[in-house]
């Protein structure tokens, strides 16, 4: 699906990545959380989920502008600036990654979490994504200078 304006590219790239960064705050929550010993409470087991749903929601936005990044960014970007261009391909990758990682911990701490290895795990799961996370945010916000809906 080809996004029919820029007004409304920009609009759903912006959403994309401030729901991006909001899905990586919960993302540490659990982080923090499980060093406490004990079963992780119902915060805890709550952010995780509420982590990976909000760092699904840009990926599917990301899908959604992707076409149009595609047919009418992209190229400019491979003409004019090959670096903003392989960081955007960067940040893709390790979008997916943090995504991954972001599910692995909430399926960790809930299959594990009453164990302190699955705890341990969850939290290291967790804190990989949100690193993950961070350096597609920055990636982000770097491409973004460069390439944006304004075609």
């Amino acid at each position: 699906m080809d996004v029919p304006s820029p007004t409304l590219f920009a609009l759903l790239e912006r959403i994309h990545g401030h729901l991006a960064w909001l899905g990586l705050a919960l993302m540490v929550h659990p982080v923090f959380a499980l060093r406490r010993p004990g079963p992780p409470g119902r915060p805890t087991r709550t952010s995780a989920w509420l982590a990976a749903g909000l760092v699904t929601a840009p990926y599917g936005i990301g899908w959604l502008i992707y076409p149009t990044y595609r047919e009418r960014v992209k190229p400019g970007l491979l003409i004019d600036a090959l670096p903003y261009a392989l960081a955007f391909e960067t940040k893709e990758h390790l979008a997916l990654m943090t995504l991954a990682l972001a599910w692995g911990g909430a399926l960790c701490l809930h299959f594990g979490g009453g164990s302190p290895a699955g705890r341990r795990a969850a939290r290291v799961v967790f804190a990989c994504g949100a690193l993950t996370g961070v350096a597609t945010g920055l990636l982000g916000i770097i491409v973004a200078s460069r390439a944006h809906g304004a075609w």
